[in-house]
């Protein structure tokens, strides 16, 4: 009995001494977890982490863009998602394009360009529309600076390039180009563009809408593959299928005439 009243008197005695340091201090304890140290707080070395290359992969969330005209009116749309992979001292890092990305650029009769661009990264697609087709032209890719934590230590890189003269994301006038599968775009041997989930239109949208999807090379591959393998198992089913009942008809043949 005397240690549980022991107890409750040191309890109390507790309750006061905090009570009145708040008091004094302007704040009121709510529980004991208030005044506890949060491990957890500690920052990063490199700052927030999103903002810092990554030593593991993660699919990037496609975002929308748009454009307009003088008019106010839809003039090139597009939607992709982002990644970014460094090589750096033999090892890879990623950083996904962030939901912040700002979209700017132009929209003319037979040049567009699209820039995008956030607090770590910049990409500008300049499309060149020629006779009755469409693609990107140049490409041009920033990242950084960004930081990279490595060997207990955090270093800021940058990687500026640009790949010329190219014809990439190729599609007919008045279509839009859509693309699920992964598209890499290499840009430099130390940087590389993942760009996943496309689809661009830079020139004669309606209404400020896609027009009818043109299938990539790497989306047709991958559905006509499967058809292909289910149509060369089927045949192979039906040669082993055929093959069996002439060999038992030949068998039977035998049979009857000894």
């Amino acid at each position: 009995m005397r240690i549980h009243e022991s107890r409750g008197v040191n309890t109390l005695a507790k309750w006061l001494l905090l009570s009145l340091f708040f008091l004094l201090t302007g704040s009121t304890p709510t529980s004991e977890a208030d005044i506890a140290v949060d491990a957890d707080a500690t920052p990063s070395p490199c700052g927030m982490s999103k903002r810092s290359l990554q030593p593991k992969p993660s699919p990037p969330c496609p975002y929308s863009y748009e454009l307009k005209n003088r008019d106010g009116n839809v003039c090139l749309k597009a939607v992709l998602g982002v990644q970014y992979m460094v090589t750096l001292k033999k090892k890879f890092y990623y950083f996904n394009n962030p939901q912040t990305t700002r979209a700017t650029g132009y929209c003319g009769n037979q040049t567009a360009v699209l820039s995008l661009e956030s607090n770590e990264m910049y990409l500008e697609f300049t499309f060149v529309k020629k006779s009755k087709e469409y693609y990107t032209h140049k490409l041009r890719a920033r990242l950084g600076p960004i930081s990279v934590y490595d060997n207990n230590k955090c270093e800021n890189y940058s990687y500026p390039e640009t790949v010329n003269n190219e014809q990439l994301f190729k599609t007919t006038t008045g279509l839009s180009f859509k693309c699920k599968s992964q598209l890499v775009v290499k840009m430099s041997p130390n940087l590389r563009l993942k760009i996943m989930s496309a689809q661009f239109q830079p020139f004669d949208l309606s209404n400020g809408q896609f027009g009818k999807d043109f299938e990539c090379w790497q989306d047709y591959i991958n559905r006509i593959i499967p058809i292909i393998v289910g149509a060369i198992a089927v045949g192979i089913l039906l040669i082993a299928t055929v093959s069996y009942l002439v060999v038992r008809e030949y068998r039977h043949r035998n049979y009857e005439s000894m």
